[in-house]
């Protein structure tokens, strides 16, 4: 049986990606940490259609030294091609989904860094938590 979930579009709506003048690239390499939001959403359209939605940014606050100060939206329309209950369709989606998007993402981010002054900056381990599925017409935060 063919994987029970398919992609059916990725749009990246916020891309920003500014260098920080202030980077020491003699000093901390590692000192760059992320916040996060990740939200899915059934959308209108054919029943099993999900909007799975990841902002990610540096966070200024809690970083040392981060090259680059960035925000990436990535958003994904994802269809289940199987009935699943719907604990099992939210567990597939949410997971299969927070793995599509913040692989999206971190590629970006690495396309776009990758001819900035501080060279490619790969963003870290990103981790899944548990999120509320939404009704259409409605979201989680």
């Amino acid at each position: 049986m063919p994987f029970p979930l398919r992609l059916e579009e990725l749009f990246f709506p916020i891309q920003e990606v500014r260098a920080n003048a202030e980077h020491d690239p003699q000093g901390e390499r590692s000192g760059t940490n992320l916040k996060q939001s990740f939200n899915i959403q059934a959308i209108d359209g054919p029943p099993g259609t999900f909007g799975v939605d990841l902002v990610v940014e540096c966070d200024r606050e809690a970083s040392v030294n981060p090259p680059y100060f960035f925000q990436l939206q990535v958003y994904a329309i994802m269809r289940l091609e199987a009935a699943l209950d719907p604990a099992a369709a939210h567990a597939l989606v949410a997971t299969t989904g927070f793995s599509v998007v913040v692989g999206a993402a971190r590629e970006r981010l690495l396309e776009l860094t990758s001819r900035a002054p501080w060279g490619r900056f790969m963003m870290g381990i990103s981790q899944l938590l548990a999120q509320p599925v939404a009704e259409a017409g409605g979201s989680t935060h």
